[in-house]
């Protein structure tokens, strides 16, 4: 066969690329050594085979087989050719290996960002649980706070955001929101602080201890400081800001130090002799939970990591639950 029309220049690479579908009819008439082999078994017509093949020869500029006695045989041309359609074929291959992997959770990547009420037992929990059905997923965790990490999860940079939900109004309509867990802001200190000894700690008695300020937690300090407010009293100022959860546990187990920590550290708190002090009234409570492109759900790897999460969070805050 020649091509129909030989061009003036070599063919642009989009050219061949637009036709990538060709490949495998091309293939085909090359192992079966002539169009009506070909055609009989990928069950089209010659004349149609044949267009296929002129159009590819077309787009190339180059004769890709000629007849002798004994059927068609690939040029040197359609040589070069065999060579790369079939290294395609075996990507193509697999990618929906890959795929298949990815959609049964057998392979792939789940990007996490989980801030301080997930990210240190509730989220590495489900992970473990996960990847022992899993063993293939690999995780990656940010556990920066959400207003870093909800722009990411926009623009693609993450699979899923676990935090407080944003009220209705400021939720943006490509993105799911899945309510799982009511959470507490509290006070804790280590279990032999003197402020333990009261049945209820009122604002004035947290003003006479040092605070440790967690650097990220705007809106923790803000509910904070309105608990102030409403005792008329000025809030007290942070002895210690920092950025790690761990850092303030040791030092409140070594000192008289308060801080102020979501609801769903109360098991990891209890493990280093922490616990939340019985204030006047509540800080606050939010609605937290999962934030997530919807093609994800695709993801066996989130399902699984979503079951899981669910049973740590069933074994631990059933009373919680939204």
């Amino acid at each position: 066969m020649r091509p129909q029309r030989p061009p003036t220049a070599m063919p642009a690479p989009n050219r061949l690329m637009r036709r990538a579908h060709l490949l495998g009819d091309f293939l085909v008439v090359a192992n079966e050594g002539g169009i009506r082999q070909a055609a009989e078994k990928i069950h089209l017509s010659q004349s149609a085979l044949t267009r296929r093949i002129q159009d590819l020869e077309s787009a190339l500029g180059a004769s890709l087989f000629e007849r002798t006695s004994r059927g068609m045989s690939l040029t040197p041309f359609g040589e070069a050719l065999r060579h790369h359609a079939q290294l395609v074929a075996l990507t193509c291959k697999y990618a929906v290996s890959e795929v298949g992997d990815l959609l049964e959770g057998e392979a792939g990547e789940l990007r996490i960002a989980a801030g301080p009420a997930w990210a240190y037992a509730l989220v590495p929990d489900a992970v473990a649980r996960m990847q022992a059905a899993h063993p293939k997923v690999q995780v990656t965790l940010n556990n920066q706070l959400s207003e870093s990490t909800l722009p990411m999860l926009s623009s693609g940079l993450l699979d899923v955001v676990m935090s407080g939900l944003p009220p209705p109004r400021e939720r943006e309509s490509q993105l799911s929101y899945e309510p799982m867990l009511r959470i507490e802001h509290l006070v804790y200190a280590r279990q032999g602080h003197p402020l333990h000894r009261l049945a209820t700690v009122r604002p004035a008695d947290l003003q006479q201890h040092p605070w440790i300020w967690f650097v990220e937690a705007v809106k923790a300090r803000e509910l904070l400081a309105a608990h102030f407010r409403r005792a008329r009293l000025p809030m007290p100022g942070a002895a210690v800001e920092t950025s790690s959860v761990q850092f303030g546990f040791r030092l409140m187990q070594t000192g008289n130090h308060l801080m102020v920590l979501p609801s769903t550290l109360i098991e990891l708190a209890a493990q280093r002799g922490l616990a939340p002090l019985k204030l006047d009234r509540s800080l606050g409570r939010y609605v937290a939970g999962m934030v997530y492109r919807p093609s994800v759900r695709r993801l066996k790897a989130f399902e699984a990591f979503r079951d899981a999460l669910a049973v740590e969070l069933g074994r631990s805050f059933a009373d919680a639950l939204v």
